[in-house]
């Protein structure tokens, strides 16, 4: 799932996918500091790509 999320900042954003996948970091991070910690693991496992969906 990161990779798809990085392709698309990459894309509509315009920058690199190494400057994508550090803005992908970024808000991660930020969210990490500012939610519940229930929700922090959701929101990780999901950006990283540990949820139970394959990636296609």
């Amino acid at each position: 799932m990161k990779h798809q999320l990085v392709k698309l900042v990459s894309d509509q954003a315009g920058i690199t996918e190494g400057q994508a996948d550090k803005a992908v970091e970024a808000v991660v991070g930020y969210f990490k500091t500012r939610l519940p910690d229930e929700m922090n693991d959701e929101i990780a496992n999901l950006a990283v790509g540990h949820n139970n969906d394959a990636e296609a």
